[in-house]
């Protein structure tokens, strides 16, 4: 299976060779960088985390909804306001 071929000022990828090339180190604080590059006007992302062996990562950003998410995990409360993976309820 291929992924599409992209270029990005952080990285570029060639499916037909399998090979994608960064500019960025391939650290867990250099795939946070990517991915959201990458994705970053596909997707309203909050909050990524990487991590590898004993390496870990977590960057926050700044989205451009107004979405209710839980302080404890930073999933997106349900309508009840209540997080649909720890059980966290909203206070009214």
């Amino acid at each position: 299976m291929k992924g599409p071929a992209f270029k990005t000022e952080l990285a570029t990828a060639y499916p037909d060779c399998r090979l994608v090339v960064t500019k960025e180190t391939s650290t867990v604080e250099g795939m946070i960088k990517i991915v959201y590059d990458l994705l970053k006007d596909k997707l309203n992302i909050a909050k990524i985390t990487f991590t590898s062996g004993v390496n870990a990562a977590s960057a926050e950003f700044v989205t451009k909804n107004d979405i209710d998410r839980c302080p404890l995990c930073g999933v997106a409360l349900n309508e009840e306001g209540v997080c649909p993976k720890c059980g966290y309820r909203k206070k009214k």
